[in-house]
């Protein structure tokens, strides 16, 4: 495995925005994923998809690990084990072939197991995606020790997971347990997802941008409420087709992106007293200016 010096981040995202990266590799197997996470170099970020972060135009120091070790293995009628880097749409697609219900609701999120254990990430039925996790192997980057850890030991909420408040422990893998399906009823609830969500949601954005206030949507708040559905600053833009996702129309910068969001918050705090929270994460100093 290599690793590469000044490597763009940009391209390893889905909002196609992010300066360089100080050392960077792509580990595509266990053993790789190990040699990189106890390799001296500091500090470590760990990507997956990129689907669900912003980052910064002056990139990351250290080592970004794109994690892209998938492996799924059934280990009884409804558990299986799944390697991190696998992809929330491969993972889908497979438990459904094996008959495994309960997943469906993740549709058309273009994100990793690791991400979507990371961001607790929440589905169209508003379950989050702890709710299927039995157990979590962790690498603890402090003692290089490899742990299991029970998925009812640690503590959940809406988009939200310790593992975000402990950046030393590295998800490696996790045992789901699903539910026992139908194949077909599966399949056709996917597609009426994906068919509702993709004249919606565009592929070059990172996702939903705020989450959702409670009883409320970000998205009819920013449309309805603030009337800011298209505004712009550069080439970052409130879509046109759900407000609650910010796009990159070509040339975008992570500056651009992050001042459409201040601008979203300003307006919202001014105008209706309502704080909305970032729901996509920040990686890097947003701190310097721009050059």
């Amino acid at each position: 495995m290599e690793f590469l010096k000044n490597v763009s981040l940009a391209p390893h995202t889905t909002l196609k925005i992010g300066g360089p990266a100080e050392y960077f590799c792509q580990p595509t197997t266990s053993n790789d994923l190990l040699e990189a996470l106890q390799s001296p170099f500091k500090p470590k970020t760990i990507l997956g998809n990129g689907s669900n972060v912003l980052i910064s135009d002056h990139g990351l120091p250290g080592l970004v690990i794109k994690n892209s070790v998938f492996d799924i293995s059934f280990l009884s009628s409804n558990r299986l084990l799944v390697s991190s880097g696998t992809s929330l749409p491969l993972l889908i697609s497979q438990s459904m072939e094996k008959g495994l219900s309960g997943l469906e609701e993740f549709a058309y999120i273009p994100g990793t197991l690791g991400g979507a254990i990371y961001c607790n990430i929440h589905g169209v039925n508003k379950n989050n995606f702890d709710k299927f996790l039995v157990s979590i192997e962790v690498f603890d980057l402090s003692t290089l020790k490899i742990q299991n850890l029970p998925s009812k030991d640690l503590s959940w909420g809406y988009d939200q997971s310790e593992f975000q408040s402990k950046p030393d422990l590295v998800i490696l893998s996790a045992i789901l347990q699903l539910s026992l399906g139908n194949r077909s009823q599966s399949q056709n609830l996917v597609k009426k997802i994906t068919d509702e969500k993709s004249p919606k949601q565009s592929i070059n954005s990172a996702g939903s941008v705020f989450k959702n206030p409670p009883g409320d949507s970000a998205g009819r708040i920013i449309d309805q409420e603030l009337k800011l559905k298209g505004f712009r600053i550069g080439d970052a833009q409130i879509s046109k087709k759900h407000a609650n996702f910010i796009v990159n129309l070509d040339h975008a910068t992570a500056a651009d992106y992050l001042s459409v969001i201040r601008h979203i918050q300003s307006e919202t705090l001014s105008k209706l007293n309502l704080d909305l929270v970032p729901e996509i994460q920040f990686l890097g100093d947003f701190s310097l200016p721009t050059k």
